[in-house]
């Protein structure tokens, strides 16, 4: 017995597209294998990551291992079409062909297995009119123009037929009386129920993967911005628990430092306070004893002014226990005194009856002292005298021996009034 003729019907993978077309030719072509043919035209754009790019532009592995998975896909909305056939009790294969162009991909097939038979859309169903008398669609218009003539084909629509090309071949009449009538109503009904739905296009499926895509990326990107920010998130509390550290050593190494200063400042202070009392300690006496040297110079300008006469220097200074001296001070003068002679004491420029106090002598001059000064050493000098002791490099003091502290020279002006009212009382001046 020969084989039963097959017939081959070019659908495309989206099943609510082709279905009218293969309804078609369950109806028309029975005891015949049917054969679900599709084209399968590899993508050339293939999205990485949310973007598309061109297949050349890609490694080629990722390339094969793409078009592969797309592939299985599409063999499993094929199924939808054997499934289809098996409830018409039909014999259906599956047959998918890879294209870069579903018109050569057809005609291919058609010359590589000797079609003779072949059903094929003539135009989408929602472009289906009464007055269609040829196809409408590009694809089919090529195959029709292109098929080999030993090719019958049959061009449908909305489970119409609208034209042939090729021999001339008989098909069974459109209805079927072996089929219980029941299950060809129903699935006429079906047909007539969901023809809305076939109004898709065969990119529909295609945008649907699209958009889900598109959606699974934005959710990744979502899901990579939290990521993001919570990791930048812990790595600023890090940072700032760090500088929180680095901050509470520096404030106790500063309170630390704060102390040492406060500490060093009080050292510092009472050092001052130190050094002030002993240099006011020498003025003080100094003062006190210029003090009680004016009020014996008053005693002997009284004696004077009462007609006494007044003693020699040597004599003066004998008297003179009552006045209270510094040690220094008392030794350099009663010297000073032992070295003057009345005759030498009473030359000019003063009278014989003018007596000089000691204390109006300078100690490195010999001489009365016209701009005394006090030095840091607590007695008074010739400021010229001391000045030219001090720039010649001595630090010590000419009386004591004992180191100069500064170099500061202060104007002893009651002295400098005292020997001055003195002079005029004896009317006599330093030339």
């Amino acid at each position: 017995m020969a084989a039963p003729e097959k017939v081959f019907v070019a659908l495309p993978a989206e099943a609510k597209s082709g279905r009218s077309t293969l309804s078609w030719a369950l109806g028309h072509f029975r005891a015949t294998a049917i054969v679900v043919t599709h084209v399968h035209v590899p993508p050339q754009m293939i999205p990485v990551m949310g973007v598309k790019f061109h297949a050349s532009k890609l490694n080629p592995e990722q390339v094969s291992l793409f078009r592969m998975a797309e592939r299985d896909k599409v063999d499993k909305q094929l199924d939808h079409y054997v499934n289809q056939c098996l409830r018409m009790k039909m014999k259906c294969e599956k047959l998918v062909i890879e294209n870069e162009n579903v018109v050569d991909g057809l005609v291919e097939l058609i010359n590589l297995h000797g079609v003779t038979k072949l059903v094929i859309s003539a135009a989408p169903d929602r472009n289906y009119s009464r007055k269609m008398d040829k196809p409408a669609s590009r694809t089919a218009t090529e195959i029709m123009q292109r098929a080999d003539p030993s090719c019958k084909i049959w061009f449908v629509c909305k489970e119409r037929l609208i034209c042939t090309s090729g021999v001339e071949v008989e098909i069974a009449p459109g209805h079927t009386p072996f089929i219980p009538d029941t299950g060809h109503d129903a699935l006429q009904l079906t047909l007539h129920q969901e023809q809305d739905d076939n109004n898709e296009s065969e990119l529909g499926f295609y945008d649907e993967i699209k958009e889900a895509c598109k959606a699974a990326d934005n959710l990744m990107m979502r899901a990579l911005r939290e990521s993001y920010r919570r990791q930048k998130a812990d790595e600023e509390v890090v940072s700032s628990l760090q500088k929180a550290k680095e901050y509470e050593e520096l404030y106790l190494e500063e309170v630390k430092k704060r102390k040492e200063l406060e500490a060093a400042l009080l050292r510092a202070s009472e050092e001052i306070a130190q050094l002030k009392q002993e240099r006011d300690l020498p003025k003080n006496d100094q003062n006190t004893t210029m003090e009680e040297q004016k009020e014996v110079i008053s005693d002997n300008l009284i004696l004077e002014a009462s007609g006494q006469i007044i003693k020699p220097l040597q004599e003066y200074l004998d008297h003179d226990e009552n006045c209270v001296r510094e040690p220094e001070t008392l030794l350099i003068q009663r010297k000073l005194a032992a070295s003057f002679s009345p005759s030498s004491v009473m030359q000019s420029p003063f009278d014989e009856d003018c007596c000089i106090p000691s204390y109006f002598i300078c100690p490195i001059l010999q001489e009365v002292m016209r701009e005394p000064c006090i030095a840091s050493d607590g007695f008074t000098y010739e400021t010229d005298a001391i000045r030219s002791w001090l720039d010649g490099g001595r630090r010590v003091s000419p009386i004591t021996g004992q180191p100069i502290v500064h170099q500061q020279l202060i104007p002893n002006l009651s002295l400098r009034s005292v020997i001055q009212d003195h002079a005029r009382r004896n009317q006599y001046s330093f030339s």
